[in-house]
């Protein structure tokens, strides 16, 4: 049988996995983002797509 101790450490230890695969799932998101804004602003070599991105981010929130 398993005592509530064990039970305990393996919930903390999915946990902090979870917050690790989170983590790495957003700053992927992110750099991806931030690869295509560069792109885009390299190919016409202006800074608007990033204006752009900002403007449409912050009428989102």
């Amino acid at each position: 049988m398993v005592d509530p101790l064990n039970y305990f450490l393996i919930s903390v230890t999915c946990f902090c996995f979870g917050l690790i695969v989170s983590f790495q799932m957003a700053h992927i998101s992110y750099c991806r983002t931030l690869t295509r804004l560069v792109r885009r602003s390299i190919s016409t070599k202006t800074i608007a797509p990033v204006l752009v991105e900002f403007e449409e981010r912050k009428l989102k929130k």
